[in-house]
């Protein structure tokens, strides 16, 4: 049987060889991490705003068959606030998914999917990052979604190899580095719309195409020099590609062909097998093709895109 505690907070911890994505790393380590923060307190500041806009969500017990909400520490003493529907009958063995949100979003943007997935016997994890003010690296980020792994596999106690990620947008690449610190969980993997990195996103954004070969690289060049390579400097990164790479378990990546904010060249898509992408609907143009939740698409062959990643997910 699983282990339901709601009224219980769950303290995360870190694993020591993780360090570099280690919230305390040592006396030494904080020091110049408060230097540089305080050195480049208005560039971060603004990244962060930018990547995690939300203020921190409060934490509301609740309970009823099926449902609960539950308190979840990070190492680094952060409260996280997560949210658990369980399959009737659910047990050790029952497909428990953890859904990442997008950029600026909570966790109802996942309401359609994660019904879909309830219908199909599966747990469901929902959760909100913490919130703007204790983000200061794209590490903190991946310190939550593993902190609430870590609550899944420890105190809940689903087997590890029952444990399935999805993550939209910059969800799917937080879901990402989470499931890599675990290649010995052969759990799912569905990356919906994620990028390959931060800097391909913001070059291939800034660049300009449509006057040809030679001047997309010359402005992705420039747009790099002065953008790109000064975000990365300042430690936002994250490499969907590295990440990828140590995934164990099935995994699949949706792209949209006309994405507005992740063109396919910078897409995680891009490297990735044929076999292991889900193509949405090329005939849909428009803000949407990034911006709107997967229940809002069909895919290529005009299926339901949430009914196939919902399918994917629980079987």
């Amino acid at each position: 049987m699983l282990k339901i505690e709601p009224n219980k907070p769950f303290q995360a911890t870190w694993d020591m060889s993780n360090n570099r994505l280690n919230p305390d790393n040592g006396l030494l380590y904080n020091i110049i991490d408060k230097i540089k923060n305080f050195l480049f307190y208005l560039p971060i500041s603004l990244i962060a705003a930018c990547v995690n806009p939300r203020s921190e969500s409060e934490f509301h017990p609740s309970s009823y068959e099926g449902y609960f909400n539950k308190k979840i520490i990070t190492p680094d003493q952060v409260h996280l606030s997560a949210h658990i529907r369980l399959a009737h009958g659910a047990n050790p063995q029952t497909p428990t998914v953890i859904l990442f949100n997008p950029l600026g979003a909570s966790s109802s943007i996942h309401d359609e999917l994660q019904a879909k997935l309830v219908e199909r016997r599966c747990n469901v994890v929902t959760f909100d990052y913490r919130g703007l003010g204790t983000t200061w690296r794209p590490e903190d980020l991946v310190v939550d979604g593993e902190s609430v792994f870590q609550y899944v596999t420890q105190e809940l106690g689903t087997t590890i190899n029952k444990v399935h990620f999805y993550g939209f947008s910059l969800g799917g690449a937080i879901a990402a580095q989470v499931k890599a610190l675990h290649p010995e969980s052969t759990g799912k993997y569905a990356g919906d719309r994620p990028f390959s990195s931060v800097f391909s996103l913001l070059t291939e954004n800034f660049c300009i195409e449509c006057l040809g070969w030679l001047v997309k690289k010359i402005t992705s060049f420039v747009f790099s020099i002065f953008i790109a390579y000064p975000v990365y400097l300042l430690g936002w990164e994250w490499d969907g590609v590295k990440a990828l790479s140590r995934l164990t378990g099935d995994k699949r990546i949706i792209y949209h062909p006309n994405d507005s904010l992740v063109p396919v060249e910078a897409s995680l898509a891009s490297k990735c097998p044929l076999q292991q992408r889900i193509g949405l609907d090329p005939k849909e143009t428009g803000f949407s093709t990034h911006f709107a939740p997967i229940g809002a698409h069909l895919t290529d062959s005009q299926q339901n895109a949430s009914t196939v990643v919902a399918d994917f997910l629980a079987n």
